[in-house]
């Protein structure tokens, strides 16, 4: 396990982050992208090991330093191995919804996928043959659009 940061623009990933199985340590580079596209970034999600899903002592000295300079209030979140949590102007909220990103950061971090009950439930419905399954993907020709 490693604790991973992504920096998030809208539906994009602007920066990701590797740390170590405890921290992501603070870089220069990151407080200026921070800086640079304070006006852009839409939420600030990263994971934390196993179960712990709460905003440790660093994360909130850090959250409040980048809102304090930004003057800026943005999306924090902490993803871990099957519950996501964000902070919204203050307030903590665990949520139920399974944004884009979220697999691709639980499988940087743990090496695995834990889908919530919606994706068990879809891939469920696929192996017994159900109406999507014969859904063909196309992949785009750029994959940075």
């Amino acid at each position: 396990m490693r604790e991973v940061c992504f920096i998030l623009v809208q539906e994009k990933i602007l920066r990701v982050y590797f740390g170590s199985a405890t921290s992501i340590p603070d870089e220069r580079e990151r407080w200026e992208t921070i800086w640079e596209y304070r006006n852009e970034i839409t939420e600030i999600a990263h994971s934390h090991p196993g179960e712990f899903l709460d905003f440790s002592h660093e994360d909130l000295t850090t959250m409040e330093a980048v809102e304090a300079g930004t003057g800026k209030v943005f999306t924090w979140s902490i993803a871990t191995k099957r519950r996501l949590l964000s902070r919204e102007s203050g307030t903590d909220h665990l949520r139920n919804d399974s944004p884009w990103w979220l697999g691709l950061i639980r499988q940087l971090s743990y090496g695995t996928i834990y889908p919530d009950k919606r994706t068990a439930r879809r891939n469920s419905e696929l192996s017994r043959g159900g109406a999507r399954a014969g859904r063909t993907i196309k992949k785009r020709k750029d994959p940075t659009t």
